[in-house]
């Protein structure tokens, strides 16, 4: 039995996954197990997971049939016998004081309130791809709409939700929380929820940095952020009491091009006139105006003319979003 376990859902991760491994080896906390729990992955990640513990029998590979992140961390819970969990991904690694980082501050926080979590900081690696890079930055913006995943704050702030935190597994126990296996996106905000509705706080720290790597390319951003805003749409729906008016600003990147093209069309037909459309026409060139500086902003940061990403990152980013926003809305 170990001190804390940190579980790590993978799939198809034979690119990141040694180093994330490594990285939580090397932890300056060594009294842990490492439980890779993988989703039935056709590449070479449970060859390179095998290898690894067959030199260090604290990582344990566990197999996740249904190959959900929900159902991978629930497995590692009944496999684990720590007093502590933790939770990983496969395409993340981490400095060697993350775990102590997380530890401490449960340690001191949770004298202080009923606390159920001490979560960690997203950062980008500095060997990402240069889209990736450009994604992280452009998400830290408020334009982005993301600012909150990552943080320049030194200090430990109360939080709705956490990502990749630090739990005592007596507390989960005792609450009965376990992952929603049907959620494939939102599943920490869900989990998390459960902590909150029982009354607990959650605290993430800004020193417990964790590295992931983004989307390398446009496609697979954009995929990412439909699956998103679905997700967020399911929570809704399951939690309709923790909807607020800002999560419906997605919708709007979804019905104003809509509209915008009716408003044309009655324009072109001579059933509007010019100062209609001029005026529906404001919104669009506001965007595109923010768009352009924003994306600005970020070349100079970048330090790099490849940077102009960024016009395309933003509308990918918040059409995706407002997409899968709407399909989570409208799914039965």
């Amino acid at each position: 039995m170990s001190f804390i376990d940190i579980i790590v859902g993978v799939k198809n991760e034979e690119k990141y996954i040694k180093k994330c491994i490594t990285s939580l080896q090397n932890q300056t906390i060594t009294d842990i197990n490492i439980l890779v729990v993988d989703g039935l992955s056709v590449d070479k990640t449970p060859h390179i997971v095998r290898e690894i513990s067959g030199k260090d029998p604290r990582v344990k590979l566990l197999i996740n049939p249904p190959e959900v992140i929900g159902s991978a961390r629930n497995l590692g819970l009944e496999h684990s016998g720590a007093e502590y969990v933790a939770y990983l991904d496969g395409h993340c690694y981490v400095g060697p004081d993350w775990l102590e980082t997380l530890y401490k501050s449960f340690e001191k926080y949770h004298k202080q309130c009923r606390l159920a979590a001490v979560g960690s900081t997203y950062s980008s690696p500095p060997d990402d791809s240069f889209f990736g890079k450009t994604i992280a930055l452009a998400q830290q913006t408020i334009f982005g709409g993301f600012g909150t995943s990552y943080t320049s704050s030194q200090k430990v702030v109360l939080v709705e939700t956490v990502a990749f935190a630090l739990y005592q597994r007596s507390t989960l126990e005792k609450e009965n929380v376990t992952y929603d296996e049907s959620m494939t996106q939102c599943e920490d905000t869900d989990f998390n929820y459960q902590l909150v509705k029982a009354g607990y706080k959650l605290l993430r720290h800004p020193q417990a940095l964790v590295y992931q790597y983004r989307r390398p390319n446009s496609r697979e951003f954009y995929r990412q952020m439909v699956n998103y805003g679905e997700g967020r749409a399911k929570f809704a729906r399951k939690h309709p009491e923790t909807l607020k008016w800002y999560h419906l600003i997605p919708l709007i990147f979804i019905i104003y091009p809509a509209l915008f093209l009716i408003i044309l069309l009655l324009y072109l037909t001579g059933y509007l006139g010019i100062n209609i459309l001029l005026l529906v026409l404001i919104p669009l060139l506001l965007y595109v105006f923010l768009d352009m500086v924003y994306t600005m902003m970020l070349v100079v940061k970048l330090g790099n003319w490849r940077g102009i990403y960024s016009l395309l990152v933003f509308p990918l980013e918040h059409w995706g979003y407002g997409l899968g926003f709407l399909k989570g809305l409208l799914k039965r």
